[in-house]
């Protein structure tokens, strides 16, 4: 056991001080084969993908593994476990959450897998995992007008005759109604006219503004905004940073227009909002800032997903809404 953690040692050297590749290398002869899966090709924002490192060797080499994380992709806890084959092969399996903050294909980096064997020989090797897809959980139809369905005959239907003679009923009875209502108004207002005075006014029926529905009101007027100069950018990334802060203010109960990014992120966590969600927000404001301040201007299409990103924090921040990261069976957070 203590010459197995010498080489668990001097492996993980080597991956820390050995150069990084650009491209996927083929394993050297200790190590037997090599596979990288991810359980699950597409996933939504916050989802936890199992990502599978699986590597057989022989007995005497001791392997280890230290992948890099991308910006807007988070690296769960490392799950490392052995297996002695019949063959006297040796596969060693390495396990990690791979948790994406942000939407479209997301590709991950080749890292390195650094070997030893007993008699000191060392080596290392690249492995490229898969890439995957970020979907949005807000379709791009759903503020589209459907067609309704033409309508259905159904047998057994009443008799011609029948249809003309309820709706004249339905007219005599609309007018006797009608009769009924102005002849009791006529009543109320010579009563008034009479006592010389007026009733109290009828109070309107207001209409009730939720801070969802004030939020995506102003995120649909961003939709037919064109991204054509650096104005366009400002007021459209502008608009968003100030509607995600105003709607996180009157959800959550502080002023978020009062807190830096780094800020506002910490103050959700503390308030009980998810890691993740939080990451989410401080992502989007960050990209808001770098176009309103730096005028570092992205393209349309990325522009859009940020809308979109805007979308989901709305959506998710409604109380009582589903959590969507979920841990993958059999896998540790």
């Amino acid at each position: 056991m203590r010459a197995l953690a010498v080489l668990v040692v001097l492996a993980a050297s080597l991956v820390a001080m050995s150069p990084r590749d650009a491209v996927a290398q083929q394993p050297p002869a200790p190590i037997l084969g090599v596979e990288i899966t991810m359980n699950q090709p597409e996933a939504s924002v916050g989802d936890r993908v199992l990502l599978t490192l699986r590597i057989r060797h022989r007995a005497d080499v001791a392997v280890t593994a230290t992948p890099e994380a991308p910006p807007d992709v988070e690296f769960g806890k490392q799950n490392v476990t052995t297996l002695a084959l019949p063959d006297g092969v040796v596969q060693t399996t390495v396990t990690w959450t791979v948790q994406p903050f942000v939407l479209g294909p997301v590709g991950l980096r080749a890292f390195p897998v650094a070997w030893v064997t007993q008699d000191g020989r060392t080596g290392r090797f690249l492995v490229q995992p898969p890439r995957f897809e970020v979907q949005p959980l807000r379709t791009a139809d759903d503020t589209l007008l459907r067609p309704l369905k033409d309508p259905v005959a159904v047998p057994g239907g009443p008799p011609a005759w029948l249809r003309p003679a309820l709706y004249s009923l339905a007219a005599i009875a609309s007018l006797a109604l009608v009769g009924t209502l102005l002849w009791i108004l006529a009543r109320q207002v010579r009563a008034l006219l009479g006592r010389r005075r007026y009733g109290p006014a009828v109070a309107a029926i207001p209409i009730v503004i939720t801070a969802e529905s004030s939020a995506r009101e102003s995120l649909d007027d961003l939709a037919g905004l064109r991204l054509t100069d650096s104005d366009a950018f400002e007021q459209y990334y502008g608009t968003i940073a100030v509607v995600v802060r105003r709607y996180l203010s009157e959800r959550i109960g502080f002023n978020a227009h009062a807190l830096t990014t780094d800020e506002l992120e910490r103050r959700m966590t503390a308030n009980g909002v998810d890691r993740w969600q939080a990451r989410l927000v401080g992502g989007l404001l960050e990209r808001c800032d770098s176009a309103v301040y730096a005028h570092r201007f992205p393209d349309p299409t990325s522009a859009d997903h940020d809308l979109t990103v805007a979308y989901e924090i709305v959506e998710l921040s409604r109380p009582g809404a589903p959590r969507i990261g979920v841990l993958p069976r059999g896998a540790t957070a």
